[in-house]
């Protein structure tokens, strides 16, 4: 599973949990859901209401690439994700 860095990209902008719901339209209470989703389209959703690249929210800096290994099914077809490179592949084909 990817850890993600929602949280402390909130912080580091200086944006409260409330304001977080108010900025992707959902109930305060939602906040904890989302920032432990691993849901692309979220992501995505994510990503430009922090006006942040998608691979930002990935945990561990530290690291020249994070590491992605596994499979995502979409509509019964299932794609091999082995690195950061094939994840990116594949997200630019579903906003395609």
């Amino acid at each position: 599973m990817i850890e993600l860095r929602i949280a402390e990209i909130l912080q580091e902008k200086g944006i409260s949990k409330t304001e977080f719901a108010d900025m992707m339209g959902i109930k305060k209470q939602n906040v904890n859901v989302l920032l432990e989703t691993n849901n692309i389209k979220k992501l995505d959703e994510i990503a430009d209401a922090l006006d942040v690249d998608i691979t930002d929210l990935w945990k561990d800096k530290n690291v020249s690439e994070p590491s992605i290994n596994g499979f995502i099914e979409i509509n019964g077809e299932v794609f091999t994700i082995k690195s950061v490179e094939d994840f990116n592949k594949l997200y630019q084909t579903l906003n395609n």
